[in-house]
């Protein structure tokens, strides 16, 4: 297998990581928050530095579909993750306190705004790939062979997942932070922090697959054409 292609596989898992336990402020508290923050702006930069090549090829060849929806998110992921560094920069606490910016609650807002923004952005992107992932995935463990019952369990857990992330998408409401609305949600991090993370892995599930069916229904409908 690519050594390469594993390596970047690894940052976007990593920078996944990251970005689901900057979300858990209330378990992390805000010196370990700024931390992640830090190391997964880190990973971001090397990522795009990796990818350099995509950038001096946008401006070349045609575009169909497929590629005008990657360059969109990709472009999108960027404008994000950058407003993003700038009000992580802004509301420092701990890296960068000397800096004293001003800032008031609708600072807080568009950095919350931004930090789920590039939670959908990074499972849209994931979706992109994963016809490619699965791929890998199948190759490394045989399964290709494994046959139909393998492909029923797979499909019957992609519903659950998707039926979860959809409930969990409510439960959390998502929508108000999506939109910049104010909300005030906790969580009992005491008797449920796994709960969390799986909770928004599902809703990270729902964005992949929505992602992932639609560019395979778009393959066929092309195919076909």
């Amino acid at each position: 297998m690519n050594k390469k292609l594993i390596f970047k596989l690894s940052i976007d898992l990593a920078m996944t990581a990251l970005m689901l336990l900057s979300i858990a402020y209330q378990l992390t508290g805000g010196r370990a928050h700024e931390m992640i923050g830090a190391a997964l702006f880190a990973l971001f930069i090397l990522h795009n530095f990796l990818n350099w090549r995509w950038y001096c090829a946008l401006a070349k060849g045609k575009y169909d579909l497929r590629r005008a929806m990657s360059a969109t998110v990709n472009m999108l992921l960027v404008c994000d993750m950058a407003a993003l560094i700038v009000t992580s920069v802004m509301i420092s606490r701990t890296l960068a306190p000397y800096l004293a910016i001003p800032h008031g609650f609708m600072t807080r807002q568009v950095h919350t705004f931004t930090a789920f923004w590039g939670l959908v952005l990074m499972s849209v992107h994931l979706g992109m790939h994963w016809e490619m992932i699965l791929a890998m995935l199948r190759k490394t463990a045989g399964a290709d062979r494994a046959g139909r019952w393998l492909t029923i369990v797979l499909r019957v857990m992609t519903a659950l997942i998707f039926a979860y992330g959809v409930k969990s998408s409510f439960d959390l409401d998502v929508g108000s932070k999506l939109t910049m609305r104010a909300t005030f949600s906790y969580w009992d991090f005491e008797n449920e922090t796994p709960l969390f993370f799986a909770a928004y892995l599902s809703i990270m599930g729902v964005y992949i697959c929505v992602v992932y069916y639609v560019l395979k229904l778009v393959k066929r409908l092309t195919k076909d054409a």
